[in-house]
C-alpha cells in the first residue's frame, strides 16, 4: 500500500506538540517567550521573575527554610508569591541576587536577554536624531555623603549610608552588571555613563518618565519585568 508522503510529517508535528501540550498541562515544562524551563529539574541560572516561590522550590529541589534564607524572604511570604512581586515588597531582593544566592555565576544575565532580537528592540531609537557620545567623567552629586566608601558587600554604585550613591573616581565608569534595584534612573544613567533619553527608550519608558524614579518602583509597577532589562539595555548603551 502507497503511503501519502504528506502524512507522515503531520504525524511528527501533531506528536510533537500533543506532548508539549501535556507537559505544560501537567505543570512539568512552561514556555515564556523564547525560552523553555523544565520546572521539574531547574538550576539557579533557570531562575525567571514569573516563578513563584513554590515553582523555584519544587524544581531546584530545596525546602522553604533554604530558600527564604537565600533571599532573605520573610517566613509570611506565601509560597505563591512570584519572584518579581517581591522585588517590590522585601526590601534589596532582586532576582538577579537569588540566582547568585542559589549558586548563579555573579553578574549573571539570562541568554535570552542577551540575544540579537532583544538588543535590536532594546536599542529603538525614537527619534533618528543623533545624540552626542557620553564623557566618561560621572556626573558629582551636590548632596553630601558622609561615611566611608562602601565596600564589597554594600554593593557598587550606593552608598553606606543609603542616602545616595557614591560618587565614582573621575573616569570610572560602573558596569552594566553592578546596576541594583535601589539605584534611580538618574543615577543609572550618571554612573553608568549613558545618556539618560536613550536608556528611557531603550526600556520602552515615556521620555517624561520621572529620573528619580527608583528601578524597584519600575518594577513593582510593572513598567520592567526585573533588573536584568536594565543590565542589558545599559551593557549595549556602553559598547556603542
Amino acid at each position: 500500500m502507497r503511503v501519502n508522503p504528506f502524512l507522515i510529517p503531520i504525524i511528527v508535528i501533531a506528536a510533537l506538540l500533543g506532548s508539549s501540550l501535556i507537559a505544560q498541562a501537567g505543570g512539568f515544562w512552561a514556555t515564556s517567550g523564547r525560552t523553555s524551563v523544565n520546572l521539574d529539574n531547574m538550576t539557579a541560572v533557570d531562575l525567571k521573575g514569573w516563578m513563584t516561590l513554590q515553582q523555584v522550590m519544587d524544581g531546584m529541589k530545596v525546602s522553604k527554610e533554604q530558600l527564604y534564607a537565600a533571599g532573605n524572604i520573610p517566613l509570611d511570604i506565601p509560597l505563591s508569591t512570584a519572584l518579581k512581586d517581591l522585588e517590590g515588597i522585601v526590601p534589596d531582593f532582586e532576582v538577579s541576587a537569588l540566582r547568585e544566592k542559589l549558586g548563579a555565576p555573579a553578574g549573571y544575565v539570562p541568554e535570552e536577554m542577551m540575544s540579537g532580537d532583544h538588543a535590536m528592540e532594546s536599542m529603538a531609537e525614537p527619534t533618528p536624531t543623533p545624540v552626542p557620545q557620553p564623557t566618561a567623567t560621572p556626573i558629582v552629586h551636590t548632596q553630601p555623603i558622609t561615611g566611608t566608601h562602601a565596600g564589597p558587600g554594600d554593593g557598587a554604585g550606593s552608598s553606606p549610608t543609603g542616602l545616595g550613591p557614591t560618587p565614582l573616581p573621575p573616569g570610572q565608569i560602573l558596569p552594566a552588571d553592578q546596576i541594583k534595584g535601589r539605584m534611580t534612573l538618574r543615577e543609572v544613567a550618571d554612573q553608568c555613563a549613558v545618556p539618560l533619553d536613550q536608556l528611557l527608550a531603550a526600556l520602552n519608558l515615556p521620555a517624561d518618565t520621572d529620573p528619580n524614579t527608583g528601578l524597584k518602583d519600575l518594577i513593582s509597577s510593572g513598567q520592567i519585568a526585573d533588573i536584568d532589562p536594565v543590565r542589558v539595555a545599559v551593557a549595549a548603551l556602553q559598547n556603542k
